[in-house]
């Protein structure tokens, strides 16, 4: 299944790989830690953590963490992209090079947005109308079994969009992915199935371990490492969403061109009959 393989693609190159996660991470729960010790966020309000500093230091923590976040947003799928094209790069040029990048994929990520709601609303339809003309728990049943394998589909379409239009450094490449996914329907449910799966599972542990840390910790150091656990959690599914996003795209990418370049198969009964 290639949905399988894009995530242990994604996993083996991180791993092999620091300077693909490094910066991240890094980035990640520094972003994460200043926000905290703002006394803004849920890190902050886990330790009950009121923070008595002037509104400028305020805005300006808060100005780096978002700075901070925009370039995470473009790093890794890049980083992921020089790493498998075996092209060498340092990671100051690229954290460089995703202050640009970053803030165009918001940009873009405003455009996808809007397509990809249009799209989840035609695809959700059957599922909301059996949810408002079926009552009681039929209705319910009917609902569920209608929104699933297209709720399914989208999560594997979202998980690629941005990816695509990064590795490809083509806006058209993102818009694209809803047709190729479309023509891989299965891989990509199975996709977005497995991608959910492992982000849950890896919210629900950072969740456990900053809840045990907030037991023991409070104050300024309370923030500052609760933060900065999960900032990095954070950061780490980020690499992994975009990297295995990449990968997933990638792949799906080579079938389409491959079932393109295949000549059509032509019957020789049917020449002979001419």
């Amino acid at each position: 299944m290639k949905a399988f393989d894009a995530v242990g693609d994604a996993i083996n190159s991180t791993a092999e790989n620091p300077k693909i996660w490094r910066y991240p991470v890094i980035a990640s729960g520094m972003a994460a830690a200043l926000i905290a010790l703002t006394g803004i966020g849920d890190d902050a309000a886990l330790i009950q953590y009121e923070p008595d500093l002037p509104v400028v230091a305020i805005v300006a923590m808060i100005l780096i963490a978002l700075f901070l976040k925009l370039t995470v947003l473009y790093y890794p799928t890049k980083a992921f992209y020089y790493h498998k094209k075996g092209i060498p790069f340092k990671e100051t040029d690229l954290i460089k090079e995703s202050i640009a990048g970053g803030f165009m994929v918001v940009l873009v990520s405003i455009v996808y947005g809007i397509v990809f709601g249009i799209v989840a609303v035609i695809l959700l339809l059957p599922a909301i109308i059996a949810h408002y003309v079926i009552p009681g728990v039929v209705g319910d049943v009917i609902t569920v079994a209608f929104a699933l394998p297209p709720a399914l589909f989208l999560a594997g379409v979202l998980f690629m969009m941005i990816p695509a239009y990064i590795w490809t450094d083509d806006f058209d490449a993102g818009l694209g992915v809803i047709g190729t996914a479309w023509e891989n329907k299965k891989e990509t449910i199975v996709f977005g199935t497995v991608m959910l799966l492992a982000l849950i599972g890896l919210t629900v542990a950072a969740a456990g371990i900053v809840e045990v840390f907030s037991w023991v910790l409070d104050g300024a150091i309370g923030a500052l490492i609760v933060g900065l656990i999960d900032g990095s959690i954070t950061g780490l599914m980020n690499v992994v969403s975009n990297t295995a996003g990449a990968a997933m795209y990638s792949r799906l990418s080579v079938v389409i061109e491959r079932k393109e370049t295949i000549p059509p198969e032509i019957d020789p009964d049917w020449l002979a009959s001419l």
